[in-house]
């Protein structure tokens, strides 16, 4: 019996987080609903337990206690079950909260919705796909109106639920891009402009992939979550002198911060991650990375978990997410299994320096100073970084042969293929001429055979004849019809 409402419950949650509307209604009201179940819940229990003392109830409902023990094992048992429920609802309530003030977005959705107008749909992930949430940073302190923030931290976070890995990309604030609806301009303009939502979609064009969902935090509430952890331990790589930190009351000072590990409290940590006098965008935006890693694995921690609440109701309505609420569950399971080897970390670069990769040609003239966005080396980091997670899963392996091709051209195929995440076994080459094309050997790898057509321009894909001999999977034929990688050709 006392059974009976726990699952009744859960199929109710399951129902809620799977039917949008009640999803929307559940959030919006997560407190109301949180005092509503809760005490049904111990409405029934201690009927059941009445019911269970007196030996059934008479057609009056009036309990037959036996004697005056009875009433004392009934009387204890009752305030057992009370304080249990009161322990159970202070910590429910709680989280309650959190739900309502971080998916603030997806209620106000429905709240649009409901009432007749527009609003986008949650975004939906299915458990299995690559997650790629939009995480914005802003700088409320100086701003007048929501019309006058601009983002200065915009990274890329990217989940690989198959192979339980995380990535990394950070966008420079000063890149150039169009803005849906009002033209080119910086990326960090697209938030005043029209919100987290704009900010989305500029990155979806620069970047030509889908964003699930967006995490938006002022750097206010960034402060106060790591001071709520007790402070975050990073690793400081090289010493930073800035002379010129801007203050909340517009004002500057003397920022100095020496090499090596220690633990930083929110100002501290803060300041770490926006310095950029002593340096420039592009070291900051590693450190901002280095910061974000630090806050997860500080919460990762043992017993950590069970103060978000109270880190939530310290922080308010600064954090919020667009992010499907049926998701949390399982995300938060993928969460905690990921360690720091599992990370990734990038940064959009410019060209002209000594880094392995640059997408970004730096211009300064009379209209200031912007980074212009190479669309072929932006994909190709992309493609890298963001590789397909079933194509890792399936493990495919590939050879791949030229034929008729210059010397080394089957190699270089070969190598970016595999920082894409294919399985490359075996280089050769042939001065036989022959076309591209792709052969399956493995039927159970066609999902890897047809990507693999996708990244190399679409060149066919045939299933191998029995004369057609390797001990791989899927043979990758280099022709002298080879036109490049799909990426290169978005020049």
């Amino acid at each position: 019996m006392f059974l009976v409402p726990v699952l009744a419950l859960a199929l109710i949650g399951l129902f809620a987080l799977s039917f949008d509307p009640l999803t929307g209604l559940v959030i919006r009201h997560a407190q109301l609903f949180t005092i509503a179940l809760l005490g049904g819940l111990l409405a029934y229990h201690l009927l059941t337990v009445g019911d269970a003392f007196a030996g059934g109830f008479r057609r009056r409902l009036t309990l037959r206690p036996k004697d005056a023990a009875d009433h004392v094992t009934l009387a204890l048992v009752s305030i057992g079950l009370i304080a249990a429920y009161g322990t159970v609802y202070r910590g429910a309530n709680a989280w309650a909260g959190v739900a309502a003030q971080v998916f603030a977005p997806v209620s106000r959705a429905a709240a649009a919705a409901s009432a007749g107008g527009t609003a986008d749909p949650v975004p939906s992930w299915s458990g299995r796909d690559r997650l790629n949430v939009l995480v914005l940073g802003i700088d409320r302190r100086s701003a007048v109106s929501p019309d006058t923030e601009n983002t200065d931290t915009i990274i890329v976070l990217s989940l690989d639920p198959l192979n339980r890995s995380v990535a990394m990309l950070s966008i420079p604030r000063d890149t150039l891009v169009t803005i849906p609806g009002h033209g080119e301009d910086k990326i960090n303009a697209a938030y005043s402009y029209g919100g987290a939502d704009l900010s989305k979609r500029a990155v979806e064009g620069l970047l030509d992939l889908k964003i699930n969902s967006y995490a938006l935090i002022d750097f206010n509430a960034f402060t106060k979550i790591v001071d709520s952890v007790g402070g975050v331990l990073v690793d400081v790589k090289r010493p930073i002198r800035d002379e010129e930190y801007p203050t909340a009351d517009y004002g500057i000072e003397r920022l100095a911060i020496l090499a090596g590990p220690q633990l930083m409290d929110g100002q501290q940590a803060l300041r770490y991650a926006r310095s950029r006098h002593d340096s420039n965008d592009f070291s900051r935006a590693r450190r901002q990375q280095e910061v974000i890693a630090a806050v997860r694995a500080r919460i990762a921690q043992d017993g950590m978990l069970g103060r978000v609440p109270g880190i939530m109701d310290t922080v308010g309505r600064a954090v919020e997410t667009n992010f499907d609420p049926g998701n949390v569950l399982p995300l938060a399971s993928f969460g905690s299994g990921i360690g720091a080897d599992g990370i990734t970390s990038e940064v959009l670069l410019p060209c002209g320096g000594d880094s392995a990769h640059c997408e970004l040609h730096e211009s300064n003239n009379g209209l200031g100073y912007y980074l212009i966005p190479d669309e072929a080396k932006i994909a190709n980091l992309v493609a890298e970084l963001f590789y397909d997670p079933r194509v890792r899963q399936e493990a495919a392996r590939v050879d791949v042969r030229g034929t008729g091709t210059r010397n080394g051209a089957a190699q270089d195929v070969a190598d970016r293929l595999a920082a894409r995440a294919f399985g490359v076994a075996r280089v050769t080459s042939s001065g036989a001429s022959g076309r591209s094309e792709i052969l399956v050997r493995n039927s159970a790898k066609r999902y890897t055979a047809d990507r693999l057509s996708e990244q190399l321009s679409g060149i066919p894909v045939r299933d191998a004849t029995s004369a057609e001999q390797s001990d791989a999977d899927i043979v990758v034929v280099v022709g002298t019809d080879f036109k490049g990688l799909a990426t290169d050709l978005q020049r």
